[in-house]
C-alpha cells in the first residue's frame, strides 16, 4: 500500500475575502503581504493562491502584489483568471503561473486554453458549465470529456490542466437536511478514481478544501477537513489548496495515505434550512 504521497499544498491566504490580505492590499503594505506569503511557505505550502476579486483597481493591485510576492517568496503561484485579461501580466509569469480559475464554458474554453498555452501557462478548469452544475460521478465526467475534447482541439497540453471536479451541495432544503451541510463528497470521490480512464492517461486533479465546508459551523470545518484530505489523496488527488496554520492538517497533507489518517466523518448538527437564503 502507497504510505507517501507528492500532493500539492497550495496556501489559501491570499484571497481578497481574508481581512488581512484585504487590509495589506487597501494600504499597499507590502510588508504585511510579504509575510502572509514567507508564513505559508514556512508553515509547508508548495505553492500559493492568489485572488484580488473582481474589483476595477486589482489590475494595478495584482502587479503590485505580484511583484511583492516573488521577492518574498520562491514558490509557484495560483493566479485568478483574471489574469488572463493582462498579457503584460503573463508575459512576465511566462511559464511559471497556473491560472486558476475557469469555467468549462465551451463558448470560452477554447479561448482561455489558447491564450494561456500562448503564456506556457497552466489552467484549472472547474467541471461546471452555463446550465449544468453536475451533482452526480456521470454528470461531471460529461463535462471532463468535453473539457478534454477542447484540450485536445487546440493541442494544449494535458500536463498542464487541472482539473477541479468542485464540492455542490443540491440547493434545496429537503437534500440539505438528509446531507446535514456536506456535500457531495462520494460523487467527488468516484470522479477523481476515474479521470484516468476517461482519458486513458492521468488527468491532474485539484480541490479547494474550503469549499467542502462552506456551509458548516465553523468550528465543524477543520475536522471535515483532515478527514477529506486523506480520501482524496487516495483516490488520487494531486493539488490542494487549504490552511496551513492548521497543523494538524499539514501533518496530513504531507503524507495523506499513512494508516490512521483516514478518520470517520464528523457528525455534523442538523442545519436549520429556515435560515438559509434559497
Amino acid at each position: 500500500m502507497k504510505t507517501t504521497s507528492s500532493l500539492l499544498i497550495i496556501g489559501q491566504d491570499m484571497h481578497i475575502m481574508n481581512p488581512v490580505l484585504f487590509q495589506a492590499v487597501e494600504e499597499q503594505d507590502s510588508k504585511i503581504l510579504a509575510r502572509m506569503a514567507r508564513k505559508q511557505v514556512t508553515a509547508g505550502a508548495h505553492a500559493l493562491d492568489l485572488n484580488l476579486g473582481p474589483a476595477k483597481k486589482s489590475d494595478q493591485r495584482l502587479h503590485w502584489a505580484l511583484k511583492t510576492i516573488q521577492e518574498a517568496a520562491n514558490v509557484p503561484l495560483f493566479i485568478s483568471s483574471r489574469v488572463l485579461s493582462q498579457p503584460k501580466i503573463l508575459d512576465k509569469l511566462q511559464g511559471t503561473a497556473t491560472i486558476n480559475s475557469v469555467t468549462a464554458d465551451p463558448t470560452t474554453l477554447a479561448a482561455d486554453m489558447e491564450k494561456a498555452k500562448t503564456y506556457s501557462a497552466r489552467l484549472v478548469v472547474l467541471l461546471v458549465r452555463p446550465g449544468l452544475t453536475p451533482f452526480s460521478v456521470d454528470e461531471r465526467l460529461q463535462v471532463a470529456g468535453d473539457v478534454l475534447e477542447t484540450a485536445s482541439r487546440v493541442n494544449f497540453p494535458l500536463t498542464d490542466l487541472y482539473l477541479d471536479p468542485l464540492f455542490h451541495i443540491r440547493p434545496d432544503p429537503v437534500t440539505w437536511q438528509l446531507s446535514r451541510g456536506l456535500p457531495d463528497i462520494e460523487s467527488v470521490l468516484e470522479t477523481i478514481r476515474m479521470l484516468p480512464q476517461l482519458a486513458g492517461e492521468k488527468i491532474h486533479t485539484l480541490v479547494a478544501l474550503s469549499s467542502a465546508s462552506q456551509f458548516l459551523p465553523p468550528t465543524e470545518r477543520n475536522g471535515l477537513h483532515r478527514r477529506l484530505l486523506p480520501m482524496l489523496a487516495a483516490a488520487g488527488l494531486d493539488a490542494v489548496i487549504l490552511n496551513c496554520h492548521d497543523d494538524r492538517l499539514m501533518e496530513i497533507a504531507r503524507n495523506p495515505l499513512l494508516p490512521g489518517t483516514a478518520l470517520p466523518m464528523p457528525q455534523v448538527k442538523t442545519v436549520d434550512t429556515a435560515t438559509i437564503l434559497w
